[in-house]
C-alpha cells in the first residue's frame, strides 16, 4: 500500500474560517479594505499581455474585458464589454452629454478560479467575438471555444463540451484549434486501487497539480472549415505546445502555421545559443511548420528552431506568433531563429546568437529578419504583444507595455527596402488603422487612480471619461503614492512606489512593509504587482507605509541574485529611516514566488533587518525543494537556474558543502525574524516545508497557514481575501502591536502571542543584557487592541 499523507493539528496549519471572510465590516471607515481590493474591476487584455482596448475590423465597436471577484459567490467574474465607437466619439463633440452605457455582451463566473474568459478576438465581419471560456462540470474542467453575436447577444459553442481548447485562430467563419484532454476535477484515488506505476516526480505523486482524462483520442489539431469539422493531426502526430499562440489560419483556409516538434534535430541546430548566461541542458526540437489542411501534409516552414526551443519564452516573456498576409504571399513570425545553411561570418554569428521577428515569403520560403529579440540584460529589451501585415512590404508591431519593460512607443512600423530586402523602421509613422480615426480610446490609470476608459481627440488632446468600472471607490480614501528613487552600495539605482496611509502626518515615523516582485509607475497600485499575498492599500489603511519595489534584473539567475536584493532592502530602509518617514525597527517584508528566495536570503544574511516577514507559494532553492523537483524529466529550467546560482547541484560533496555555506535552507539557525508561511494548498506546503520545519525545530517563531489551493496568481475571491486579511493582521500584530477584535480570530492571536513570547526569549538569549520588558515593548507586547 502506498504511503498515505495525513495532516494533523501538530502542523500548526488552519483552514480559514468563513467568519474571517466577511465581505464588508459592519461599519465602514472610508478606508480601503481587502474586500474593496477583491471586488475591484480590473481591465484585462487580449492575450494577458497586450492592448486592453480592441477595435472591431470595421471600427464600429471596441471591446474591453474586465475581471472582478464575487466574494459571496466565491468566484471571479469576467465580462466582455462592447462600446459603440460613434456614440463614444460624440462625447468629444458635445453632441452627447452623458457617456453611453457599454453592453455587457458576455458575463461569466463559471469556476472558483480564473481567468474565466481569454483570447477575445473579433470576427472578420465585426458581427461578434470569439473567445475561450473556462467551463466546469461535475467531473471536468475545460476551455470551450465560443462565439457571441453583438446584435442578438446569443452565445454559441464552436467546440464540444468534452474538449479542452488550448489555442485557436479564426478567419472568415473558419476555425483552427488545438484540443487537449479535459482536466479531471475529482481525481481522488484510493491507494488500494492504484495499478503498478512508474514514478518520476514526488510532487506529482503525492500532490498532482492536475490530471487529464486518458486515453483521449480527440487530442490534437482540429479544424472547422466551411462547416465541416475534422481532426488535422491526432495524438500520435501532434502534441499541443502549452502557452504558445502560434496557430495561424490562412485567409483561404487551405493552410495553417503551427509550432510543432521537429521529427529530428539536425546537428547544425545545436549551434543556436540561448539567452546570455543561461545554460541549456538540451535543445527542444520546436519549430514553425506549415500544414496543408486539404492533404494533411506537414513540412518545416523554417529550417531552424523557434525561440522557445532555446528558452526565449519562459524566462524572457517572448511569445511565438504567426500571421498571414491577406493574399497569402507572406507569413510573419515572431521569436524564430533563422536558417544557418549558406551563411558565414557576422551574419552566421547573428543568426546563431538570437531569434528575431521575421517574414517568410511564399512559396519560395525566403526569410528575412525584421527585428532581433532583445534579451533580459539589455536596457532596450522588449516583448511583442501582436503583429500584422499592413501590406506585403509593411509590418506593424505592437509592443508589450507591461511593468517588466521600459516605457516606449506602443507600436512601430517597418517597411522592406525593394532593393536590399532589409527591413527598416519608418520614423513617425502610424498604424493605418489608427490613422483613419481622429480620436484615440485609451485606458488611463496611475498609481493612485484605478483604470478608466477615455476618449481623446488626437489633435486638441481634449478628452472625456467614457467609462469608470469602479464608481464604488468614489468615497473611499485610498491614501497617496509617490515614486521614490535610491541607490544601493553597488551603485544600482532603484525605483519604487511608496504608499502612505490616508491620514498620513508629515514628520511622523511609521512602520514599513516592503513588497517585492516588481513595480510599475504607470499602473494603479491596489495590492501589488500580483493579487497573491500583497496588500498595499489595505496595509496603508491601518497606518503602515508600504514600499513596492522591483528586483535587480542585472543579477537574476546568478550567484549575486540574493545578495543584490538584500542590498536593495537595506538601502531602501536606510533612506526612508534617515528621512524620518519610517521606524527602522518596525519593518516587515512580503515575498511571493521568486521573491520568497530573496526574503529568505535577507532574513538569514541580515538577522535584524526585518521585524516580521511573510512568504507565499514560492521558490526557496532549498535542499528539500531540489529533491522534490528532481525527477526523470529533470525539471530543466529549475536545475539550470539552481546551478547558475550555486554553481552545482546539492547532490555532490562539493555542491553540498557550498549549499550548506550559502543557501537559506541550511542557515535558518541565523533567522531572528518571525516568519509567516501563508501557503495555498498542500503542494505549496510541501515545497515550503524546509524553512518551517527548521524554524520549528530551532524553537523560533514561525506560523504556517494553509489556504485552499488555487492558481499561483490568486484569482479565487475568498482565497485572495484570506491572504490579504491574514497578512494585514500579521504585520499589525508585529509592527504595531494591534489585534483585530473579531472573535473568529481568537485562535490566531493565541498562537501569535505565544510566538511573541518566544521571540522575546530569543531576543534575551541573543542579547543577555536586554531587559525583558524592553524586549516586549519593542515587539509591541503590551500595545492596546482594537
Amino acid at each position: 500500500m502506498l504511503f498515505r499523507w495525513r495532516l494533523g493539528v501538530w502542523l500548526l496549519m488552519i483552514l480559514v474560517s468563513p467568519r474571517l471572510l466577511q465581505s464588508r465590516p459592519q461599519e465602514r471607515n472610508g478606508n480601503f479594505t481587502p474586500a474593496d481590493d477583491v471586488e475591484l474591476k480590473t481591465i484585462e487584455d487580449r492575450y494577458d499581455r497586450g492592448d486592453s482596448v480592441v477595435f472591431s475590423p470595421d471600427g464600429r465597436y471596441f471591446s474591453v474585458v474586465t475581471q472582478q471577484g464575487l466574494i459571496e459567490k466565491n468566484a471571479p467574474e469576467d465580462t466582455i464589454w462592447i462600446f459603440d465607437s460613434e456614440k463614444v466619439h460624440a462625447l468629444l463633440s458635445h453632441t452627447a452629454q452623458e457617456p453611453p452605457a457599454p453592453l455587457a455582451l458576455v458575463r461569466m463566473a463559471t469556476d472558483k478560479d480564473g481567468p474565466i474568459i481569454q483570447h477575445v478576438r473579433w470576427l472578420d465581419d465585426s458581427s461578434g467575438v470569439a473567445f475561450l471560456a473556462l467551463e466546469t462540470t461535475k467531473n471536468y474542467r475545460f476551455h470551450q471555444l465560443l462565439v457571441a453575436d453583438i446584435k442578438t447577444g446569443a452565445v454559441k459553442a464552436i467546440t464540444p463540451d468534452n474538449q479542452d481548447i488550448e489555442d485557436f485562430d479564426v478567419r472568415r467563419g473558419n476555425y483552427l484549434y488545438t484540443v487537449m484532454a479535459p482536466e479531471v476535477v475529482d481525481h481522488e484515488v484510493s491507494d488500494d486501487s492504484v495499478s503498478p506505476l512508474a514514478i518520476s516526480n514526488l510532487r506529482d505523486l503525492f500532490f498532482p497539480l492536475s490530471r487529464r482524462l486518458k486515453p483521449f483520442s480527440d487530442s490534437g489539431l482540429w479544424a472547422l472549415i466551411n462547416g465541416v469539422r475534422f481532426q488535422v493531426r491526432d495524438p500520435m502526430t501532434h502534441e499541443a505546445i502549452q502557452g504558445s499562440s502560434s496557430l495561424s489560419l490562412s485567409e483561404d483556409a487551405r493552410s495553417a502555421v503551427v509550432i510543432l516538434k521537429a521529427a529530428s534535430v539536425p546537428d547544425i541546430w545545436k549551434l543556436y545559443k540561448g539567452p546570455p548566461g543561461e545554460r541549456i541542458s538540451r535543445l527542444s526540437p520546436l519549430a514553425y511548420h506549415l500544414i496543408d489542411l486539404r492533404s494533411g501534409s506537414t513540412s518545416l516552414l523554417v529550417d531552424a528552431p523557434s525561440g522557445e526551443a532555446q528558452h526565449y519564452a519562459n524566462t524572457l516573456g517572448h511569445r511565438s506568433l504567426a500571421r498571414w498576409s491577406a493574399n497569402g504571399h507572406a507569413i510573419l513570425l515572431s521569436n524564430t531563429f533563422l536558417p544557418l545553411e549558406g551563411t558565414s561570418g557576422t551574419e552566421r554569428m547573428l543568426r546563431e546568437s538570437r531569434p528575431c521577428t521575421a517574414v517568410v515569403h511564399m512559396p519560395s520560403r525566403e526569410i528575412t529578419c525584421i527585428l532581433p529579440v532583445k534579451d533580459g540584460s539589455e536596457s532596450e529589451r522588449y516583448t511583442i504583444s501582436d503583429l500584422r501585415f499592413q501590406d506585403d512590404s509593411t509590418v506593424v508591431i505592437d509592443f508589450d507595455r507591461s511593468y517588466f519593460m521600459r516605457d516606449g512607443p506602443p507600436s512601430a512600423i517597418f517597411r522592406q527596402n525593394n532593393i536590399s530586402g532589409s527591413w527598416n523602421i519608418v520614423p513617425n509613422a502610424q498604424d493605418q488603422l489608427l490613422a483613419e480615426r481622429d480620436f484615440n480610446i485609451v485606458v488611463r490609470q496611475d498609481l493612485d487612480h484605478p483604470p478608466v476608459v477615455m476618449v481623446e481627440n488626437k489633435t486638441t488632446k481634449a478628452n472625456r471619461v467614457v467609462w469608470n468600472p469602479n464608481p464604488q471607490l468614489k468615497n473611499i480614501d485610498i491614501g497617496r503614492t509617490e515614486v521614490i528613487h535610491w541607490k544601493d552600495r553597488s551603485g544600482f539605482e532603484w525605483e519604487g512606489g511608496l504608499v502612505k496611509p490616508p491620514d498620513y502626518v508629515q514628520g511622523c515615523s511609521y512602520p514599513l512593509v516592503i513588497q517585492t516582485h516588481g513595480f510599475s509607475s504607470s499602473r494603479f497600485l491596489s495590492n501589488g504587482p500580483y493579487s497573491t499575498a500583497f496588500a498595499a492599500r489595505s496595509l496603508a489603511a491601518v497606518g503602515i507605509i508600504v514600499l513596492q519595489m522591483p528586483w535587480n534584473p542585472t543579477s537574476l539567475i546568478s550567484p549575486n541574485e540574493g545578495p543584490s536584493q538584500l542590498l536593495g532592502f537595506e538601502s531602501a530602509i536606510e533612506k526612508l529611516t534617515a528621512e524620518g518617514l519610517v521606524d527602522g525597527q518596525k519593518v516587515g517584508v512580503i515575498g511571493f514566488s521568486r521573491s520568497v528566495y530573496h526574503v529568505l536570503e535577507a532574513v538569514t544574511k541580515a538577522k535584524h533587518l526585518f521585524a516580521a516577514a511573510s512568504l507565499t507559494d514560492g521558490i526557496t532553492f532549498s535542499y528539500v525543494e531540489s529533491v522534490l523537483l528532481t525527477g526523470a524529466d529533470g525539471n530543466a529550467q529549475y536545475v539550470s537556474e539552481e546551478e547558475q546560482i550555486y554553481g552545482s547541484r546539492p547532490f555532490t560533496e562539493v555542491g553540498l558543502k557550498d549549499r550548506i555555506l550559502n543557501s537559506p535552507g541550511f542557515n535558518m539557525y541565523k533567522v531572528q525574524t518571525p516568519l509567516l508561511l501563508l501557503q495555498p494548498g498542500r503542494t505549496a506546503v510541501l515545497l515550503g516545508w524546509e524553512p518551517y520545519a527548521a524554524l520549528r525545530s530551532l524553537n523560533k517563531p514561525v506560523d504556517l497557514i494553509m489556504l485552499p489551493s488555487g492558481t499561483h496568481v490568486m484569482t479565487n475571491p475568498q482565497q485572495r481575501l484570506a491572504s490579504e486579511i491574514i497578512n494585514v493582521d500579521w504585520f499589525r500584530f508585529w509592527l504595531k502591536g494591534e489585534e483585530d477584535s473579531n472573535p473568529a480570530k481568537a485562535a490566531q492571536y493565541r498562537r501569535w502571542r505565544e510566538l511573541r513570547d518566544l521571540q522575546s526569549l530569543n531576543d534575551l538569549r541573543s542579547a543577555p543584557n536586554k531587559d525583558l520588558e524592553s524586549s516586549r515593548k519593542n515587539r509591541g507586547a503590551e500595545a492596546p487592541r482594537d
